[in-house]
């Protein structure tokens, strides 16, 4: 979060004091019913490269880590500050998380060239319909992780750059459960 000065701890922790004035693309995670997980993080459309790499990976250094196997049930896109640029789409999607070089694991999975006409204004939504968000239709479906074979992260590219814009990605999934209920791990 941002605050007006930091300090910087003999670990080499920089913590901030003073006035909080911004989240800085921080997550927020819950669960819910029938085992359930919802992540909330905000995008800042200008931090974003057009193609996303090892180096830009993940959005934030807080991302919210989802386990290998996870089935993703829903996702919306929500502008919260009108994306300026010029033109273009977005893809939303996942990248590994604990190799020793990560890679990419389905970089449009949530959703597939989201054109920016149809999240130019404040409050607009789009609902993800990638390949990795189940449906009707899905037999077999791609999971969290199926293509890096790890837990994987959030991560977004767009085919032009941004100087403004931030979108706030909302997606709910379900872990993998053994009988009692707990994760299992991966």
């Amino acid at each position: 979060m941002s605050r007006d000065s930091t300090w910087v701890n003999k670990d080499g922790l920089s913590v901030g004091y003073g006035k909080h004035s911004e989240d800085n693309e921080a997550n927020a995670v819950y669960s819910s019913g029938n085992g359930e997980v919802t992540f909330v993080t905000e995008i800042t459309l200008a931090s974003l490269l057009t193609t996303a790499t090892a180096v830009s990976y993940p959005i934030t250094v807080q991302s919210h880590v989802i386990p290998r196997g996870s089935i993703f049930l829903r996702g919306e896109i929500q502008t919260l500050v009108a994306p300026v640029g010029a033109g273009g789409s977005l893809d939303i999607g996942t990248w590994s998380r604990g190799l020793a070089t990560e890679v990419v694991d389905d970089i449009d999975g949530f959703v597939d060239a989201l054109l920016i006409a149809e999240i130019a204004n404040v409050g607009d939504v789009s609902i993800c319909d990638g390949g990795l968000i189940a449906d009707a239709a899905d037999s077999n479906l791609a999971v969290a992780g199926a293509i890096s074979n790890t837990d994987v992260v959030l991560a977004a590219e767009f085919n032009t750059v941004f100087t403004a814009g931030k979108l706030r990605v909302t997606i709910t999934y379900r872990p993998p459960t053994g009988s009692m209920g707990r994760v299992l791990a991966a």
